[in-house]
């Protein structure tokens, strides 16, 4: 669900100053879900045209509608032309021409009604599109005022900055093993991972390296250190990403197999908060596997 998190959660929080009020990443992501907002504004424009067609054609249309009745065990119809307060008059195969008019009246009025009801829920749905959201509330007060307020929800960049500046464990980095230096500053373990690191880096894809991850091994506390923990921008959940890197080690592998394995057992979900890429002598780590993950993932 979508994380709710106020400033009292990061003490000491200095907000940065934001020009104008932008949609968040989460409704942005539902905005996303729907068809494009031009083609939503096409589809209006359309249907106000056909309004106006069919509000021409209902007037123009004859008084009245058109009623069937039907015999009980018999295939044909009579057609006749209801009036109200007139009853009704018999018409007979040669008034065909009638029988459409009155007919087509009725589709008509049937599309319209349609056609307003769909007009309603556009011009709301590009209303909600277009609208400031909760997140943006803050942004509706003085620069001034801010610092003294307690929004209900963080922005999207309040929340990932605070993400970000707060202290976490992580592992050791005095292994020699940690020689690869990122954009960011970290220093990681491989040439892989510092690619990875450097892509999420120059893509605005927020991350932590290496951040000591609490788990239960049958009852029993452990701690795990995922090469990466990724900020999702849309439900603010933290997804977990490594990368294997010997899988054609026999030893290497059933490490990589248990670990899996036990994050599993913890709730972690391939391909939801859980990714990973590997890599062999054989089959090379390529970006390409990596950057495919990312946009499946984390969809913009």
């Amino acid at each position: 669900c979508y994380a709710e998190v106020t400033v009292a959660a990061f003490p000491g929080l200095i907000r940065p100053p934001r020009k104008g009020i932008a949609m968040s990443t989460y409704h942005r992501f539902l905005s996303c879900s729907l068809p494009d907002p031009n083609e939503l504004i096409r589809r209006k424009k359309y249907l106000e045209k056909v309004r106006s067609d069919l509000e021409k054609r209902i007037a123009r249309a004859p008084e009245g509608s058109l009623v069937i009745t039907k015999k009980e065990g018999s295939s044909s119809a009579g057609f006749y032309h209801a009036l109200a307060g007139s009853g009704r008059t018999y018409l007979n195969r040669t008034k065909k021409a009638f029988i459409r008019d009155l007919a087509q009246k009725e589709y008509d009025q049937k599309a319209l009604r349609l056609v307003n009801k769909e007009l309603a829920a556009l011009r709301a749905v590009l209303e909600y599109c277009e609208s400031p959201k909760l997140e943006d509330a803050s942004e509706l007060c003085l620069q001034e005022k801010r610092e003294y307020i307690a929004p209900v929800i963080l922005s999207d960049e309040e929340f990932r900055d605070a993400w970000l500046a707060r202290q976490y464990d992580k592992k050791d980095p005095d292994d020699g093993k940690h020689v690869y230096p990122t954009e960011k500053g970290d220093k990681v373990c491989s040439k892989s991972e510092a690619m990875e690191a450097d892509y999420m880096y120059h893509h605005a894809i927020s991350y932590l390296y290496e951040k000591r991850l609490a788990l239960t091994d049958h009852g029993r506390p452990v701690w795990r250190y995922p090469d990466f923990t990724i900020l999702d921008p849309v439900t603010r959940e933290e997804v977990i990403f490594e990368h294997f890197g010997m899988v054609d080690d026999e030893e290497y592998a059933s490490n990589m197999f248990a670990k899996i394995r036990l994050y599993e057992e913890n709730g972690y979900v391939i391909g939801e908060n859980f990714l990973f890429t590997f890599e062999t002598k054989e089959h090379p780590f390529t970006m390409d596997q990596f950057i495919a993950i990312m946009n499946a993932r984390f969809r913009r």
